[in-house]
């Protein structure tokens, strides 16, 4: 384990402390980094905005908070570090310090830092929600879902399935992920309170890259011939389409009633949203360059863009 220095840990914990209750999101869109070189894969918790960051000549981890604009680093080991969660004040992200990929945690409040699995193979894609990080991990000679309990400083395996499980998501006690048991990848969900695994949806068709908020879980499906986004309410049993438009729909996240995603339609990666509660479709960013891999906490959405000729982190304002 390690800490930062004083003045690091003073401004973490700062941007750690003042989130809570913030209500000073900036309207309509504005731009999150300026740096000239790439900053990716963004995510948010309240005023919180992480993402990886190429500034040093290697990807870091970095974090904004939206109310003070203060912009702090959260790993800047020499090696790799990538693909950022957050949730509460912790951050979890693929480290590749020790070289293979590997999953370690950060805490805004404390200003520590630790491994949570260095197993000699591959930890990636990782997702946390309270005191519970999950990860798509290959020790078994396939891609499983693995677990992490902060509380308990406990690991567990959730998959026993021989085929390939990847891209898990969690929310609450429920932990959703896409798997090809039966040929084309389809979506599966865990119970972590009763045990029990279950199908979310298995079409013959692929589906791909599940997220998770309450009882819906999201996903972007080829039964149309391309990508699309279609829902599932777990406490229904209802499956139900989000948008089928003839373009491709990809990357969804979810928040409340608001879902988004990166749309094909013309002709470049645009960012597009609909309301559950009111059944509307809505764009967030059109340009003529890309928008991508959003995400999205409350009536903020964040992504990456391309249109200052490097890849920056922007975000939107839902009124």
């Amino acid at each position: 384990m390690k800490t930062y220095g004083i003045g690091i840990g003073i401004i973490l914990l700062v941007a750690a402390t003042s989130v809570l209750g913030c209500e000073c999101p900036p309207p309509d869109e504005f731009q999150i980094t300026v740096n000239n070189r790439n900053q990716q894969l963004p995510d948010i918790y309240e005023a919180i905005v992480v993402w990886q960051d190429h500034r040093n000549a290697s990807w870091d981890i970095y974090g904004k908070n939206l109310c003070t604009e203060t912009l702090f680093p959260i790993c800047t080991n020499a090696f790799a570090q990538c693909r950022p969660a957050i949730n509460g004040t912790n951050i979890v992200w693929e480290d590749q310090r020790n070289l293979n990929n590997d999953i370690y945690r950060y805490n805004l409040s404390t200003g520590i830092e630790f491994a949570i699995c260095t197993n000699k193979n591959a930890q990636e894609k990782p997702d946390i929600y309270g005191d519970i990080v999950v990860w798509e991990d290959d020790r078994k000679g396939n891609w499983d879902i693995f677990a992490y309990d902060l509380s308990i400083k406990s690991q567990f395996r959730i998959t026993q399935n021989t085929a390939l499980q990847r891209m898990p998501a969690i929310y609450g006690t429920i932990v959703v992920w896409e798997d090809r048991r039966n040929g084309a990848k389809d979506i599966y969900g865990y119970n972590l309170s009763t045990q029990e695994e279950f199908p979310i949806v298995t079409a013959a068709t692929g589906q791909r890259r599940p997220v998770i908020y309450g009882d819906i879980v999201v996903w972007q499906d080829l039964r149309n011939g391309n990508w699309d986004i279609y829902g599932y309410d777990l406490s229904t049993g209802e499956e139900f389409p989000i948008t089928t438009n003839p373009f491709s729909q990809e990357w969804p996240k979810i928040w409340g009633n608001t879902v988004v995603w990166v749309d094909y339609r013309n002709g470049h990666w645009d960012l597009y949203a609909y309301d559950l509660s009111t059944s509307t479709e809505f764009h967030i960013a059109l340009s003529l360059c890309n928008q991508l891999r959003p995400a999205i906490y409350g009536n903020v959405v964040v992504w990456f863009d391309d249109r200052n000729g490097n890849d920056d982190i922007f975000g939107f304002t839902i009124s």
